[in-house]
C-alpha cells in the first residue's frame, strides 16, 4: 500500500482534469453572447459599428459549432469572444449616438445664438 501513496495526489489531479475536460459548456454563456449581440444589434450597430458586430456573430456562430462538436473549452472561449465583441459594438455605437446628439446640440445652440444676435446685437452673445 505504501507503493501507491506517492501517486495518489497525481492520480487524484489526473482524474479532476479529465473531469473538467469533458465538462460541457455551460449554455447560459452562448446566451450571453446572444444577449449581447441582441442589444448591440437593437442599439444600431448594425449603422455604426458592423465590423465589430459581425465578428461577434461570427464567433457565436463559431461557439455553437464548437460545442455541437464537443470541443468545450474552445466554445467557452469563442462564446466570450463573441460577448466581448458585441459589447465593444455596443460601446462603440452608443460613442457614435453620443457624438452625433453632441453635434445637433451644437447646431441648436449656434442658432440660438444666431437669433440672440439678431435680436439684441452681438454684444448679447458672451462665452
Amino acid at each position: 500500500m505504501t507503493p501507491l501513496r506517492p501517486i495518489a495526489p497525481a492520480l487524484a489531479s489526473l482524474l479532476l482534469l479529465a473531469a473538467c475536460a469533458t465538462t460541457p459548456i455551460d449554455p447560459g454563456l452562448l446566451d450571453n453572447a446572444r444577449m449581447a449581440i441582441q442589444q448591440a444589434t437593437d442599439a444600431g450597430a448594425e449603422e455604426y459599428s458592423p465590423l465589430e458586430l459581425r465578428f461577434a456573430r461570427e464567433r457565436l456562430a463559431r461557439a455553437e459549432a464548437h460545442a455541437e462538436a464537443g470541443d468545450h473549452d474552445d466554445a467557452r472561449r469563442m462564446a466570450d469572444q463573441a460577448e466581448v465583441e458585441a459589447q465593444l459594438a455596443l460601446a462603440r455605437t452608443r460613442a457614435a449616438l453620443a457624438r452625433a446628439e453632441l453635434a445637433r446640440k451644437q447646431r441648436e445652440l449656434e442658432q440660438i445664438e444666431a437669433d440672440i444676435s439678431e435680436v439684441f446685437g452681438e454684444e448679447a452673445i458672451t462665452r
